[in-house]
């Protein structure tokens, strides 16, 4: 062979290799909307059909768009790609595995043949054999399952929804027919139609209902409609079925605008059992221009047993009073002009001898100076309304003026002046127009004494206090502003407090005497103290040196146990109220899965043990179980309840509870 040969064949071998190179390594698309990459071990285009068939490790790249796959036809005049073998999509939104699928990847839409598409946001999972992307939001299969359960391909997931017509937009629903919720593949509960939230925080549709057993109430079945009417409006629906005692209705209603926001909740069941009918409506409204601002806090009930007989919340059956208020504003440039009305109900007595303020008219000025002074005023006319005892109306008149000096050691002093005048209805002993011109002196003086040390700052502050009303004429009693009577009481209190990077220690002792007492002018004293650091603690306590006893004492202790318990002990303890109430609580992660908590009270005044549950939580990657154990202590009127709450959360997806 000739030397011009052989320089032309090694010639041909060169640019051949440079030829497959280029096409092995990418191919590159310029149009109007951006550059369209094409890498694959081999490439062939048709310029006849404007078409590129690879094969090979082939991958198509456009902007955020990645299509994978062993082969793959893209037609460049309308990015249409058919991929099929080891097909793979990924965008910002999803990420898909299918064996072949028809994609436009400028519309982010075509059809997908046994594919599992992976929703990003929210962990969501969807397993087709046919599916179609109507939108780069919008997916439907005529048969598919969907679960937040990450799995192998060749294992089912913890749970999972089948379905079939599964319509999917998401950030708004999954919707689907002739649904079944399986575990582990098994199907367990049937649904001719479900609905669920994808990737969204509302939605209109029926939420998981609660389903249950009580002794009290017999069979419990509560379902719920939650309906999202606008972006800043929604409304909940709640019906409640007690075999043993009848079927409560209630809406709940929220909104949030530019001038305010707003929660309202009504609710009505007819106690066969009891009966009688019970209603509850509660709320708040609050509303604020530059003009105008308003706020509305309503908390009615028409019986004082409704919360003993349904409320599961300790602190709701053991308060006394119910308050419902509502204000109406007019802001000045230095004061304010206001409606108010306010109404009460006693939870325990017959409410017919509380007032109520129906309504009260004032005017408030703000402090402001004068010169080294400092004044403001309170002025009011109120209407009071009760069933049995002395009402009418009463002018008061509270101006207030003060004065203060010092740094290292401040002194404040003030002097209120108060006119109160009434016109009564059904006061012999009073008269009808009682009036009452009075005063109040306050003196107040604090030092401040603070030393810095390398690792913490202790400060020591000594105060004394004085207050001075003289004696006045004798009033009806409707609010504290009739408290305002003949006083002459000193006050000296030691606060010592230390404060460090990570602990926070105070400790206040506080000893009040009172001149114009008849026998005991010592009061009792009262010492509080705070820690936060290690543990945190909180203590308050009073004693009464004249009877030689504690008269209230109340703590509460929690301790960091490790980094994966916490306890928390208290007591309340008050001698008046022959009141002595021990709590206990503990929160401990037991593995990486469990977790568990629980807490009681107990009274050692013989009530014995009171309100008390423990709640064991299991915890996977896709779902969660609570089960919880409570006790609710009877009285004179309702026998002790005992209840089993079984919840199964389903992440992404909601509650579904069995009481």
């Amino acid at each position: 062979m000739s030397r011009n040969q052989n320089i032309k064949k090694v010639a041909v071998r060169y640019a051949l290799f440079v030829v497959f190179l280029m096409v092995a390594v990418h191919c590159s698309l310029f149009t109007a909307e951006g550059a369209t990459t094409i890498t694959a071990e081999q490439l062939e285009y048709f310029s006849k059909e404007n078409k590129y068939v690879a094969t090979g490790n082939v991958k198509i790249e456009k902007d955020d768009t990645v299509l994978t796959a062993d082969r793959i036809v893209f037609h460049q005049i309308n990015s249409y790609a058919e991929a099929e073998g080891n097909v793979t999509y990924e965008d910002t939104e999803a990420k898909i595995s299918t064996e072949k699928a028809e994609i436009n990847i400028d519309a982010k839409t075509g059809r997908l043949y046994n594919a599992v598409i992976f929703f990003k946001k929210g962990n969501y999972w969807i397993n087709g054999d046919n599916i179609s992307r109507l939108k780069d939001d919008h997916y439907y299969a005529s048969s598919a399952t969907f679960t937040t359960c990450d799995a192998d391909a060749s294992a089912s997931p913890d749970w999972c929804f089948k379905g079939n017509d599964v319509d999917i937009v998401v950030g708004q629903k999954l919707t689907a027919k002739d649904a079944t919720f399986r575990v582990k593949g098994m199907p367990v509960l049937y649904s001719p139609y479900l609905w669920a939230p994808a990737l969204t925080q509302r939605q209109t549709g029926f939420l998981f209902p609660v389903i249950g057993n009580s002794n009290a109430k017999g069979f419990q079945f509560s379902p719920s409609f939650f309906w999202a009417i606008d972006e800043s409006k929604d409304a909940t629906f709640y019906l409640d079925y007690y075999s043993k005692r009848g079927i409560g209705t209630g809406i709940e209603y929220r909104y949030i605008d530019d001038n305010g926001k707003g929660n309202w909740y009504a609710y009505h069941i007819r106690d066969r059992e009891l009966k009688t009918s019970f209603f509850e409506i509660k709320g708040f409204s609050e509303y604020s221009t530059s003009h105008l601002k308003g706020y509305f806090d309503v908390n009615l009930i028409n019986r004082e047993e409704f919360y003993r007989e349904y409320s599961t919340r300790q602190e709701m059956r053991i308060q006394r009073f119910l308050q419902s208020t509502g204000e109406v504003s007019v802001p000045m440039d230095n004061s304010r002009l206001y409606l108010l009305g306010q109404y009460w109900i006693d939870l325990r007595d017959e409410d017919d001898r509380i007032p109520q303020r129906l309504p009260e008219l004032g005017y408030v000025i703000n402090p402001f100076k004068i010169g080294p002074l400092v004044f403001n005023m309170h002025s009011s006319i109120t209407n009071f309304v009760r069933e049995k005892g002395t009402d009418g109306q009463r002018l008061d008149i509270n101006p207030t003026i003060s004065y203060s000096f010092g740094e290292k050691i401040s002194l404040y002093q003030s002097l209120s002046l108060r006119e109160t005048a009434y016109n009564l209805k059904d006061s012999d002993s009073l008269g009808s127009s009682p009036h009452r011109e009075t005063f109040e002196y306050r003196a107040h003086a604090l030092a401040r004494f603070v030393r810095k040390y390398d690792s913490f700052t202790h400060a020591i502050e000594p105060s004394f206090e004085y207050t001075f009303i003289p004696a006045t004429s004798r009033v009806p009693m409707f609010d504290s502003a009739e408290l305002f009577d003949r006083t002459s009481q000193v006050q000296l209190s030691l606060l010592n407090r230390v404060t460090s990077k990570n602990l926070i220690a105070s400790i206040r002792l506080t000893q009040p005497y009172d001149f114009d007492a008849d026998d005991s002018k010592l009061m009792p004293a009262r010492l509080e103290a705070f820690i936060d650091g290690p543990f945190t603690m909180r203590f308050d306590t009073s004693y009464n040196f004249n009877k030689g006893r504690l008269e209230t004492l109340n703590s509460e202790i929690g301790i960091k146990v490790s980094d994966k318990t916490n306890v928390r002990i208290g007591e309340r303890y008050n001698k008046e109220e022959r009141l002595m109430l021990y709590k206990a609580a503990l929160d401990t992660e037991l593995t990486r899965n469990w977790a568990l908590s629980a807490d009681a009270w107990y009274d050692a005044k013989g009530g014995g043990l009171r309100d008390s549950s423990v709640k064991a939580t299991y915890t996977s990657q896709c779902w969660a179980l609570r089960m919880i154990f409570s006790k609710r202590p009877g009285d004179d009127i309702i026998s002790p309840e005992y209840s089993f709450m079984f919840l199964v959360e389903l992440k992404g997806i909601g509650l579904f509870k069995v009481v």
